[in-house]
């Protein structure tokens, strides 16, 4: 499971960040330190974040279904 979140955060932070810096920075000389600046900090932030919430995210949604 951790895998999969681990997995699910890189692919999410990696697109978010890439379409958040080309909007609002364009393709400059300096856009690939920008965005990949941007996306680790993302990464870092959201990775935590979801191996919290997730668990009380499941058990919220298993105690709605049952």
């Amino acid at each position: 499971m951790k895998v999969t979140l681990t997995i699910m955060v890189f692919i999410m932070t990696f697109l978010v960040t890439f379409v958040s810096v080309s909007i609002n920075f364009g393709y400059t000389s300096g856009f690939l330190l920008k965005w990949l600046q941007s996306w680790l900090l993302a990464f870092v932030v959201a990775l935590p974040v979801v191996m919290v919430i997730m668990p009380a995210i499941k058990k919220t949604v298993a105690n709605y279904i049952e």
